[in-house]
C-alpha cells in the first residue's frame, strides 16, 4: 500500500465511522455534513498529490485551543447534551489530526479517533444494517494497523519497506474476531444503555392509533411505512376466531371543534396476580396468543381485540382513557407478553355508557333514520349503518388526494368519500343520531402471516380506525371501511411473499436474539446446555454397558487402527513443517546462541560473529534470504526451499 493510498484510506476510515450517525440522530445534520465535506476536500487534495492542509496548521491549532471553551458552551447551550457535544469534539479532532500529521507522526492516534467515532455510531444503532458497516470498518482498520506494524518492523530491522499483503491478513482478522464475538456473545453480561436512541427513531408522526386526536381541521396524508410495530403468534386453533387481527391502542370518545379526542381519565394501576393482569371478563371460549410489540407510543399496549388478560408485564395501568392500557417501561424499546383471548368480553365493573357528544344536525339525523328504518335493536342499527357506508361510500386510501379538509357532516352529506377515520367518525355520528353509544377505536388491522415462522407481522402502514358500539353490556366491533380496501389486502406474487417473509424473519431474529437477548435468555440457554450434557453423559453410560464382544469387534479394531495411523501421519507432517524462524533458531541454538523472544535474526547474527565468525559467515546469506522472505510482498517458494536446503547442508 503506497503512502498516498494509505493516507486516503485513513481519511475514508474516519468518514465511514460517522456514516451511521445520520440515521441514529445522535447529533444534528449540519455538523455531520460539514465534517464529511471537509474530509472530502482533504481526500481531493491528497489524491492531487498535495497535503491535507485545507486550513493552515497555526489556525487549526488556535481553533483546537478555543474548542475547549466551545465544548462547554456546546454541552450547556447548543446541543444541551453531553453525548452530542462529545461527538462534535471527536469529529473536530478527526479533522485536526490529518493537518497535525504534517508535524508529528500520529497515525495510531488517528486510528483511535476513528474508532471512537465508530463506537459512538455503533452504540446508538439497533438496526441489522449495522452489520455490513461493522465488517467494512473492521477490515479497513485492520488493514491500517497491519500496514503500520509492517512499516515499524521494517524500520526496526533496517530493511527497505515493501508492499505487504494487508488485504488477506485483514480479512482473516475480521473473520476470526467475528467468530470469537459470536462465540462469546451468549456469555457476555447483558447491559442496556437507556441514554442513546436507536437507528430507527420513535414513530412520532401522526397516524391512526398513534396520535392523541383525530383532527379533521388539518390536511392529513397517509404514506406507506413498513416499520414493524408488532408480531403476534397464534395457534391454528386461534386463527379462525381472532383473524383478521385487530390491535387496539387508542379510543376516541369526545368530539369538539371538528376533532375527536380521547376521553379523560387518570392513569390507574391494575392489580396483578402471579404475573397476570385481568382487564375484562371473558365470555365464551378462550384462546392464547403471544405478542412482541415495539413501544411506539410511550408504554401503550396495542392489544388484540378480545384480550381479557395480559401475562408478562409486572405492572399495567389503565389510561389515559378507559379501556386503553400501558406499561411503565422507560428503558425498553420492545416488550413481549402473552394475552388470553375470548370470543366476547365484558367490563370488569358494570358502568353506564353515555352517548357521544357529537352535535347531530337534522340532516344527519334524517340520514340515520332512513338507514335504520324500523330497527329497534342497537346492534341491528349498527349493522345497517356499517353496511350502508361500506357499500355506498367511496374509500380514499390517502386523504391528501381529496385536496381539502372537510367536516364529518360534509363527508356524510356531500363528499361521501374519505379514508378510514372519516368512515369511523361518520358511523359514530349516525349511531349517536339513533341513540346508540359508540366510539372510534384506533390501532392496527390485518397484518401479514409469515409462513416461515407462523406469526402475523403488523406494520405501521396497517394503521386503521374502526367503531365500537355498546350493546348494553359490552362493546361490539364494527368496521364501515370496505373490507377489500382495509390494510393488509395488497396482493403480491409467491416469490415476493416468501422474500418478504425471509427478510422479516431475519429482522425478528436480530430483534429477539441480539437486541433483546437478556439475562433470562442466558439462564434458559444454560439450562438447555446442562440438559444436553446430561443426555450425552447418559447416552455414553448406556453405550459403555454394551457387551465386550460388541465393542471389541473387527470393525471397531479397524477403525481404531485407521485413526492411530492418521494421527501418526499428522504428527509427522506437523513436525516436518517447522517455520523458517524455528529452523534458524534451532540451528543457532546448536551453535550456542539462544534466540530470545524480542531478538531479531540480525541481532543473533551479530552475537554469533563475536563467538564463531566462520559459522556466522556461512549463516549470513541464509538470514539475508529469510529477511527478504519475511518482508516481501508475497511468499517465494524457491527462496524458502533454498533456505531449508542451506540449513540442511550446514547441519
Amino acid at each position: 500500500m503506497s503512502a498516498k493510498r494509505r493516507e486516503i484510506e485513513l481519511l475514508l476510515l474516519a468518514m465511514l465511522a460517522a456514516v451511521p450517525l445520520y440515521a441514529t440522530q445522535t447529533i444534528s445534520l449540519p455538523p455531520l455534513l460539514a465534517f464529511h465535506a471537509l474530509m472530502t476536500a482533504m481526500i481531493a487534495r491528497v489524491a492531487a498529490g498535495r497535503s491535507p492542509e485545507i486550513v493552515p496548521a497555526p489556525v487549526m491549532r488556535a481553533l483546537a485551543v478555543a474548542y475547549i471553551v466551545f465544548y462547554v458552551i456546546d454541552a450547556a447551550v447548543i446541543s444541551r447534551n453531553a453525548i452530542a457535544a462529545s461527538t462534535h469534539l471527536i469529529l473536530f479532532i478527526a479533522l485536526y489530526q490529518p493537518i497535525e500529521s504534517l508535524r508529528t507522526k500520529n497515525q495510531l492516534q488517528r486510528l483511535l479517533t476513528a474508532s471512537l467515532i465508530f463506537v459512538a455510531s455503533v452504540a446508538t444503532a439497533t438496526h441489522i444494517a449495522i452489520i455490513p458497516f461493522v465488517i467494512a470498518f473492521g477490515f479497513m482498520l485492520f488493514r491500517q494497523l497491519i500496514a503500520i506494524s509492517h512499516l515499524e518492523s521494517a524500520a526496526t530491522a533496517n530493511a527497505a519497506p515493501v508492499a505487504s499483503p494487508t488485504g488477506r491478513a485483514a480479512g482473516f482478522y475480521v473473520a476470526a474476531t467475528g467468530a470469537l464475538g459470536m462465540a462469546l456473545f451468549p456469555l457476555l453480561p447483558r447491559v442496556r444503555n437507556p441514554i442513546v436512541p436507536g437507528i430507527v427513531g420513535k414513530l412520532t408522526n401522526a397516524a391512526t392509533g398513534l396520535s392523541d386526536s383525530i383532527d379533521f381541521n388539518e390536511q392529513r396524508e397517509i404514506l406507506p411505512d413498513a416499520t414493524v410495530v408488532s408480531r403476534v403468534w397464534m395457534g391454528a386453533d386461534t386463527m379462525p376466531f381472532f383473524t383478521p387481527l385487530r390491535l387496539r391502542g387508542t379510543l376516541y370518545e369526545r368530539f369538539g371543534a371538528n376533532k375527536w379526542q380521547q376521553g379523560r381519565r387518570d392513569f390507574a394501576p391494575l392489580p396483578a396476580r402471579e404475573g397476570a393482569t385481568q382487564i375484562a371478563r371473558p365470555v365464551g371460549f378462550n384462546r392464547r396468543a403471544t405478542v412482541q410489540q415495539r413501544l411506539v407510543k410511550g408504554g401503550r399496549l396495542f392489544l388484540p381485540v378480545g384480550t381479557w388478560e395480559v401475562d408478562g408485564p409486572q405492572q399495567l395501568y389503565e389510561g389515559p382513557t378507559r379501556d386503553t392500557f400501558m406499561v411503565w417501561q422507560t428503558r425498553r424499546d420492545v416488550i413481549t407478553y402473552d394475552v388470553h383471548l375470548a370470543r366476547n368480553t365484558s367490563p370488569l365493573r358494570v358502568r353506564r355508557v353515555p352517548l357521544s357528544n357529537y352535535p347531530v344536525t337534522p340532516p344527519v339525523a334524517a340520514m340515520a333514520r332512513q338507514i335504520t328504518g324500523n330497527l329497534t335493536d342497537p346492534m341491528a342499527k349498527a349493522g345497517a349503518i356499517e353496511h350502508y357506508l361500506a357499500t355506498r361510500f367511496r374509500y380514499t386510501p390517502n386523504p391528501a388526494d381529496i385536496g381539502h379538509t372537510m367536516t364529518v357532516d360534509n363527508f356524510l352529506l356531500q363528499e361521501q368519500r374519505g379514508h378510514c377515520e372519516y368512515f369511523a367518525a361518520g358511523m359514530v355520528a349516525l349511531l349517536t343520531a339513533v341513540d346508540v353509544p359508540a366510539r372510534i377505536a384506533g390501532g392496527f388491522y390485518g397484518g401479514k402471516l409469515n409462513p416461515l415462522t407462523g406469526y402475523f407481522v403488523v406494520r405501521r402502514e396497517d394503521a386503521h380506525a374502526w367503531v365500537e358500539a355498546y350493546d348494553g353490556e359490552s362493546w361490539q366491533t364494527f368496521d364501515p371501511t370496505p373490507p377489500s380496501l382495509r390494510p393488509g389486502n395488497s396482493e403480491g406474487g409467491l416469490v415476493g411473499m416468501y422474500a418478504s417473509a425471509l427478510g422479516d424473519s431475519i429482522s425478528y431474529f436480530w430483534d429477539r436474539y441480539i437486541l433483546t437477548f437478556g439475562l433470562a435468555d442466558q439462564v434458559s440457554l444454560a439450562i438447555d446446555a446442562i440438559r444436553t450434557v446430561r443426555g450425552m453423559v447418559a447416552a455414553i453410560g448406556r453405550g459403555t454397558r454394551r457387551s465386550a464382544g460388541e465393542v471389541l469387534s473387527v470393525q471397531f479394531g479397524m477403525t481404531l487402527l485407521v485413526i492411530v495411523a492418521a494421527g501418526m501421519v499428522l504428527v509427522w507432517v506437523v513436525r516436518g513443517r517447522h517455520s523458517l524462524f524455528d529452523r534458524l533458531a534451532a540451528h543457532l541454538r546448536a551453535l550456542g546462541i539462544e534466540v530470545g523472544t524480542s531478538m531479531t535474526m540480525e541481532e543473533t547474527l551479530d552475537e554469533l560473529r563475536r563467538s564463531r565468525p566462520d559459522a556466522a559467515a556461512a549463516l549470513a546469506p541464509l538470514i539475508r534470504l529469510y529477511e527478504e522472505e519475511q518482508f516481501s510482498g508475497r511468499p517465494d517458494r524457491v527462496r524458502v526451499r533454498a533456505i531449508r536446503r542451506g540449513l540442511a547442508n550446514l547441519s
